[in-house]
């Protein structure tokens, strides 16, 4: 029989709240991923899976530092130019995917949309290029924008807009569907990137464990002093030597 001291939970640390801030540099992590939390990873009401992650500073955030160089640069008692600020705690973050978005045609219809700028012109129609390349079947990509379209009018059928509206609000929706497609999967994306890992739609997000990257910190919106990871900072390519 194994003794039963085996299994006592020995971590009675006070958790604390990692400061809000931004953390790290385009250049430079200022956050680390500690941990998965299995018991905050859930599928939401659309089939999407949020998972859940623990984060830790590397440094101080740049707001912090700040600090200490004014409160060092007007001589406040006990301030020194070496005085490092404190950085304890942990902050959470969400990374959300479905599987509906690793197809590439729904990547490509969202990242197109992401480029559009307020006169609705397209910076770059990734979409175009998928299919042009054969990434992208058309009529997938067609089947795709029904798809999409269709979540859309179902979401502004049921807010009862009223008929003469409705062209515009199920438009309007369709682009902010696929915008939440682009700013989801940038963010997986991006962490993959820090990892260097190769970009995978498809790979499990429980491998980020243990990745540096910079992002800003706030105040979670769960109250009770918790803190979360709001964005995360795109990593600045290396430069390839020729």
């Amino acid at each position: 029989m194994t003794p039963f001291y085996q299994s006592v939970e020995l971590n009675t640390r006070e958790r604390l709240s990692l400061a809000p801030g931004s953390y790290g540099s385009s250049s430079q992590p200022g956050l680390k991923i500690l941990a998965y939390i299995d018991k905050a990873s859930k599928v939401d009401k659309s089939g999407a899976m949020r998972h859940s992650f623990l984060v830790g500073a590397l440094r101080p955030s740049r707001e912090q530092l700040q600090a200490a160089a004014h409160a060092a640069g007007n001589g406040k008692s006990g301030a020194t130019p070496f005085d490092e600020p404190e950085y304890e705690g942990t902050a959470f973050l969400s990374v959300t995917v479905h599987s509906d978005w690793s197809h590439p045609a729904a990547l490509a219809m969202a990242f197109t949309e992401a480029t559009r700028n307020k006169d609705g012109k397209l910076g770059h129609d990734y979409l175009a290029e998928a299919i042009a390349s054969g990434e992208v079947d058309p009529q997938l990509a067609k089947d795709g924008q029904a798809y999409y379209r269709q979540i859309a009018t179902d979401k502004v059928t049921a807010a009862n807009t009223p008929p003469e509206k409705m062209e515009e609000a199920v438009e309007s929706q369709y682009r902010k569907e696929l915008m939440a497609i682009s700013i989801k999967m940038g963010q997986l994306f991006t962490l993959q990137d820090w990892a260097g890992m190769e970009r995978d739609p498809g790979r499990d997000p429980v491998l980020l464990v243990g990745t540096e990257f910079s992002g800003k910190v706030e105040t979670s919106n769960l109250g009770q002093g918790q803190s979360e990871v709001a964005s995360i900072y795109s990593r600045k390519k290396e430069k390839v030597s020729a």
